[in-house]
């Protein structure tokens, strides 16, 4: 028997090329969630104003193949890397994508929004505030269909 791959944790931000409507956001949620199913992914998608903050935890090969298409997706632009780690522990194990929209204030404090394109590279260690906004969004706030 095989023995299951690490686990990981990615986080990373983005800016949409257009604003999503709530239409749109349903399609890649419902998208996300059998996708993520299927190659035992987890997360967690916040969306404000246009911008993306996502949390996905997985086996190490299947974030990776995610990521590579999530850069390559011409729906969105900007995309930065946050967090990268291994994890004993996924942070939202029953959810294939959990989802709610935020306000951007509460976005912009947690991560530091600057322009994308003022904060190119990797940030090895996000801000303690983005840990504690998702952790209150983890305490039932969230939807997963």
């Amino acid at each position: 028997m095989p023995f299951p791959s690490p686990l990981f944790r990615l986080v990373y931000h983005s800016q949409a090329v257009e604003s999503f409507t709530p239409e749109a956001l349903d399609m890649l949620l419902r998208r996300a969630r059998s996708r993520n199913a299927q190659h035992r992914i987890s997360g967690l998608l916040l969306y404000s104003e246009g911008r993306f903050l996502q949390v996905i935890e997985g086996p190490g090969p299947a974030l990776d193949r995610l990521y590579s298409l999530i850069e390559a997706d011409p729906r969105h632009c900007e995309v930065r890397t946050l967090a990268y780690e291994p994890l004993t522990t996924r942070a939202f194990p029953d959810w294939r994508m959990g989802y709610l929209p935020v306000e951007a204030a509460a976005l912009e404090q947690a991560t530091g929004f600057l322009s994308l394109a003022a904060t190119p590279g990797f940030a090895a260690h996000p801000p303690a505030e983005l840990w504690e906004l998702l952790r209150s969004f983890a305490q039932g706030q969230l939807v997963d269909g």
